[in-house]
């Protein structure tokens, strides 16, 4: 069974991961090689035109730095010019400005969760970078204003599938909860595999089949 023989309304991908440690966060570089980004960038892209749906992909470059951002964005207009693609492009970077940050500490609006450390200025001066986390809304802005390739800085992997069910007015319990299981990929199926995962969502519940490569 092929994924887009399915008609989806967009595609999806999760770029991002801890699993690798802090280290991509840091330096500003991919824990992934560009040669694979660049296939996985150029299959979606390329199914999103013709589909005419639209394609998005958050966390981009492994920690969703404003370096990893750009780095990425390159490739997709690599992608582009290689392929003959007109992509209208949102671009949304989530790395946070140190004096805003520490201003919001001030204020006692910055606090850690149990039972990570105490953060303080200094703490916030030593980091090399800092990303918040978006949810759907500055997805969904970018979607609402036609945006054929939304690319995103570090962002919540559940709300990169929820953001257009919720705008299309879908419950937001089913949304947010399928996109949980998306944001998990392919350990959601029993036999883990290369593929991906298609799903439907209706107003009392939701189907997620996975699809296997070919």
């Amino acid at each position: 069974m092929k994924p887009m023989a399915q008609e989806p309304h967009f595609i999806a991908a999760d770029a991002g991961t801890t699993d690798a440690g802090p280290y991509s966060l840091g330096s500003g570089l991919s824990a992934f090689p560009r040669e694979m980004i660049k296939q996985d960038l150029a299959l979606m892209l390329r199914a999103g035109k013709r589909a005419g749906v639209p394609v998005l992909v958050g966390s981009a470059g492994t920690a969703g730095g404003d370096a990893h951002v750009d780095w990425t964005l390159d490739i997709a207009r690599e992608v582009a010019k290689e392929n003959d693609l007109s992509i209208r492009t949102a671009v949304i970077h989530s790395e946070q400005d140190k004096s805003y940050l520490k201003q919001l500490l001030a204020e006692n609006r910055i606090r850690p969760l149990d039972p990570a450390p105490p953060v303080d200025a200094r703490t916030i001066d030593r980091s090399i970078r800092v990303v918040g986390m978006m949810g759907v809304e500055p997805l969904q802005r970018a979607l609402e204003g036609g945006a054929d390739f939304v690319l995103a800085g570090r962002c919540s992997d559940s709300a990169l599938f929820a953001a257009l069910p919720i705008l299309r007015g879908f419950p937001e319990g089913l949304a947010w909860h399928a996109g949980k299981i998306f944001g998990v990929r392919n350990n959601a199926a029993e036999t883990m595999g290369k593929g991906v995962l298609f799903g439907t969502v209706r107003r009392d519940h939701f189907v997620i089949r996975p699809i296997a490569q070919d």
